[in-house]
C-alpha cells in the first residue's frame, strides 16, 4: 500500500509541476529571457513556492506525530493535485506566448525537474527539491538551448535579410523613446497614397520580430516597408539598421520611458541618434523632433549632416507647427515651413491627445519628403487615420461611459495628455473624471519625481483617481493629496474594474492609463 501511496504522490507532484513550469515560463517570457532579470521577479513577484511546501511540512510532521505514513502521504497528493488545478485557473494579462522557442525551453525545464521529483520516492521532503529549483532549472535551460536558438535564429534572419534585398522595398525605420508606435501607425496610413505600404504589426521593433513577419507576410506589391526599431541598449538600433538598412527615419523624442534600462537619458539619446547616423551617412533623410537638438548626438548629426536631418516642432524649427485647434475629436493642423513642398500643408487629425499633434507631423512631413507629389492628397488620408489599439482610444457606445483605453503608454507627456483629454471630454459630458493607473515602468532614478509630477498633474483634473499596485508608486499616492480627487488602492486592473462598475453612470469618462505586464502589477503566493 505505501508503494501505490508514493506512487500517487510522485504522479501529484509531477502535474503540478507541469503548471508550475508554464508559470514560471510565462514570467520568463515577460523578461525576455533574461536570467538575471527573472531572479529579480522571483524575489519581487514571489515566484517561489509556499503553498505545497506548506502543504509537505505539514504532511511530514502529520505523519511524524501518530498518523499513518500511508495516509499523509495520500493526503499530500490529493494537496498537489489541488494546488496545480487552481495554479492552472489563474489567468494572465499577457498571457505565454507558445514559440518553438518556448517549448524548447519548457520541455526541457519539466524533463529536468521531473528527474528531481523522482526524489519524492525516498521521502516526500525531496518534492522541496523540485519545487524550488524549477525556476533555476529553467535558467540552466535556456543557457544550454542557446547556441541552438542562435544558430536558429541565424538561419531566418539570413533568409529575412535575403527576402528584403530582392523585394527592395524603400525603408523607412520609426524610434524614439515614446510614440514610434503612433507614428508608425500614422505615417504608413499617409504613405498608402505613394503606394502600398507594409509596416510591423503591434509593437514588433526587434530583429527577431521583424524577421518573422518579412519572412511571412512582405509581398513583391509592398513599394515601402516600414520598421519600428526598440532600443534595448547601445548598439541595439545599429543592428536593426545593419539588418533593414533604412533610406529614411524618423525619431520622436527622447524621454526617461526607460532610464532604469540605459542609465541615463544621454545614453538614451546616444541610442536613439543611430538610426539617425545610419540613415544620413548612407545619404538618406531623416524627420525629428526639433528639441531633439538639445542632445549632443542629434546637434552633432545636424551639424555634419546638415538638410539631411529635417527638425518638426513648435517654434525654432525647419517645419513650424504653426496652427493646431481642437474641434470636438479632431484637431485642425497646419504647417509651415521654408521648404516649398512642406509649407502650408494643413489637414485634419480625428485621434485625441495633444501629442499627437507632433506625432502626426512627424508622419505628415516624412511622407511629403518621399514623396512631395502625395502633399495636396494628405489631408484626406489624415481624415481617416484609424485609432491605434490601446493608444488613448476611445471605447464606448450611445448609453454608456466613455473609456479611455491608453493601456499601451508608457511615458510621462502621453500620460499628461491623456488625463488632460479625459478633462475636456467628461466636461463636455457632464460627467465624473476616472483614472484607473499603475503609473509608469522602467524610469529608474526618476521614479518617484517623476511619479510626484503626475500625481499633482491628476490631483486637480480627476474626480477619482484608482490606484493600482500602489506600494510601487507611493510618491504618485501621496502627491495627489494636492487635490481633491478620492483616491482608491485596488491590487490589480480587474479589481478596479469591479469596483467602477458598482457605481459608473453614462455621462462619465474612465481613463486606463498603461495596463503594466503581470511581473510588474502583483504579487503571487504560488
Amino acid at each position: 500500500m505505501m508503494i501505490f501511496a508514493k506512487l500517487c504522490l510522485l504522479a501529484s507532484l509531477i502535474f503540478l509541476l507541469f503548471t508550475r513550469v508554464r508559470t514560471l515560463l510565462t514570467y520568463f517570457q515577460q523578461e525576455e529571457y533574461d536570467g538575471k532579470r527573472f531572479v529579480g521577479a522571483w524575489s519581487d513577484v514571489r515566484l517561489f513556492d509556499v503553498k505545497a511546501s506548506v502543504a509537505t511540512l505539514v504532511a511530514v510532521v502529520l505523519g511524524a506525530n501518530g498518523m499513518g505514513a500511508v495516509l499523509t502521504t495520500l493526503l499530500l497528493a490529493i494537496a498537489f493535485v489541488v494546488l496545480a488545478y487552481l495554479e492552472g485557473q489563474h489567468r494572465f494579462k499577457k498571457a505565454l506566448a507558445r514559440t518553438e522557442r518556448a517549448m524548447r525551453i519548457y520541455w526541457l525545464t519539466f524533463g529536468s525537474v521531473t528527474v528531481l521529483a523522482l526524489l519524492v520516492l525516498l521521502h516526500p521532503l525531496c518534492a522541496l527539491i523540485a519545487l524550488h529549483a524549477a525556476p533555476f532549472v529553467m535558467i540552466i535551460a535556456n543557457k544550454v538551448l542557446q547556441p541552438l536558438q542562435v544558430k536558429i535564429n541565424e538561419g531566418y534572419q539570413n533568409e529575412a535579410r535575403a527576402k528584403l534585398e530582392r523585394l527592395d522595398p524603400i525603408r523607412i525605420g520609426v524610434t524614439g523613446s515614446f510614440g514610434k508606435t503612433t507614428v508608425k501607425h500614422m505615417f504608413a496610413e499617409i504613405l498608402e497614397a505613394s503606394g502600398p505600404v507594409y509596416y510591423s504589426p503591434g509593437s514588433i521593433n526587434t530583429v527577431l520580430g521583424h524577421t518573422r513577419h518579412i519572412r511571412q507576410r512582405l509581398q513583391w506589391s509592398h513599394k515601402y516597408f516600414v520598421a519600428e526599431m526598440g532600443a534595448y541598449g547601445i548598439g541595439s538600433i545599429k543592428r536593426l539598421c545593419d539588418f533593414v538598412h533604412p533610406n529614411y527615419g524618423i525619431i520622436t523624442a527622447v524621454g526617461d520611458a526607460h532610464t532604469e534600462r540605459f542609465g541615463s537619458i544621454e545614453a538614451i539619446a546616444q541610442a536613439k541618434s543611430e538610426l539617425a547616423t545610419e540613415v544620413c551617412s548612407a545619404g538618406g533623410k531623416v524627420v525629428l523632433n526639433a528639441k531633439l537638438l538639445d542632445y549632443p548626438p542629434f546637434a552633432k548629426i545636424r551639424e555634419t549632416y546638415g538638410a539631411r536631418a529635417v527638425t518638426v516642432g513648435f517654434e525654432d524649427a525647419d517645419v513650424v507647427i504653426s496652427q493646431q485647434e481642437l474641434d470636438g475629436g479632431s484637431w485642425s493642423i497646419s504647417l509651415s515651413s521654408q521648404n516649398p513642398d512642406l509649407d502650408g500643408i494643413t489637414y485634419e487629425l480625428p485621434l485625441l491627445g495633444e501629442h499627437n499633434v507632433l506625432n502626426s507631423a512627424l508622419a505628415v512631413v516624412m511622407a511629403a519628403t518621399i514623396d512631395p507629389k502625395i502633399v495636396a492628397q494628405i489631408p484626406y488620408f489624415t481624415r481617416t487615420v484609424a485609432q491605434v489599439p490601446h493608444r488613448l482610444q476611445k471605447v464606448g457606445a450611445p448609453g454608456t461611459a466613455l473609456i479611455l483605453d491608453d493601456a499601451y503608454n508608457s511615458n510621462e507627456m502621453g500620460f499628461m495628455s491623456a488625463v488632460a483629454s479625459m478633462d475636456k471630454l467628461a466636461k463636455q459630458r457632464g460627467g465624473r473624471r476616472i483614472l484607473v493607473t499603475p503609473g509608469i515602468a522602467e524610469l529608474g532614478l526618476e521614479h518617484d519625481r517623476v511619479h510626484d509630477r503626475l500625481g499633482k498633474f491628476s490631483a486637480d483634473k480627476c474626480d477619482m483617481i484608482y490606484v493600482v499596485n500602489p506600494d510601487r508608486i507611493r510618491s504618485f499616492v501621496d502627491s495627489t493629496k494636492s487635490g481633491e480627487a478620492k483616491v482608491i488602492e485596488v491590487a490589480t486592473f480587474s479589481d478596479a474594474r469591479a469596483l467602477i462598475a458598482k457605481e459608473l453612470h453614462e455621462d462619465d469618462v474612465i481613463l486606463y492609463e498603461n495596463d503594466l505586464p503581470d511581473l510588474l502589477e502583483e504579487k503571487r503566493l504560488l
